[in-house]
């Protein structure tokens, strides 16, 4: 087994990573945590992660610690380092800077069982979470205004979705992230006008007229590992 880089010794410092991978559950934007099973914090809800061992790239420890502690197996590509983490008393233990990791899992990848350390593992509203361990919540914070940046550049929002959607679905997600109402008739327009989206050719059946179902444009292409 590979050494750990273990929390720190006097002048010493450990290296960690976190991981907030995010997901849509019936229209809300929802956190994957794991509740801890030692000290400190323990019995306490966190984000998976933990130590980086010796000889091991920090996304590799990031894919690890999500698949140890939660079962959930993440493509390479979707996962993005987005800040460092490095308060002096951030952790109990020690000096112990985090390499921060986020990911949107893709549509319908919502089953999670707690593994390794972890007493259990489940999805709760990334808005409004339970009490986290260490600066997790900040880092919380920090992973969400990333989400809404990568809204407005990156079309991220079509990650959560299907490969065929109606706009009120789309929208959804907007305004999940967003944590807050959008007017339908603007965000029609505007998402229409930019040409990243086109019709499928289908409809989906429902109460009322049947929704038309739209797709990303062929032409379009998210930028980035998200």
């Amino acid at each position: 087994m590979s050494t750990l880089i273990l929390p720190p010794q006097a002048t010493q410092a450990g290296l960690a990573v976190d991981v907030a991978a995010f997901a849509m559950h019936a229209g809300e934007l929802q956190v994957l945590l794991v509740e801890r099973g030692s000290l400190p914090h323990a019995r306490t809800w966190a984000l998976p992660g933990g130590f980086v061992h010796l000889g091991e790239e920090l996304n590799e420890a990031a894919l690890r610690e999500l698949r140890t502690k939660t079962s959930v197996e993440l493509e390479p590509r979707l996962l993005e380092q987005f800040y460092t983490f490095g308060a002096v008393e951030r952790d109990p233990r020690g000096r112990v800077v985090s390499v921060a990791h986020m990911a949107v899992l893709p549509h319908g990848t919502v089953r999670v069982t707690g593994g390794g350390n972890a007493l259990g593992a489940g999805w709760f509203p990334a808005h409004t979470p339970p009490t986290l361990a260490f600066d997790h919540q900040d880092i919380l914070n920090r992973a969400i205004d990333r989400l809404q940046i990568r809204l407005e550049y990156a079309l991220l929002a079509l990650e959560f979705l299907p490969d065929t959607f109606t706009l009120p679905e789309l929208q959804g997600v907007y305004e999940a992230i967003l944590n807050k109402q959008l007017d339908k008739r603007n965000f029609r327009k505007r998402l229409l006008s930019q040409g990243v989206l086109t019709t499928s050719g289908e409809r989906r059946s429902g109460v009322g007229r049947p929704a038309q179902l739209y797709r990303r444009a062929s032409r379009v292409r998210i930028p980035g590992t998200l």
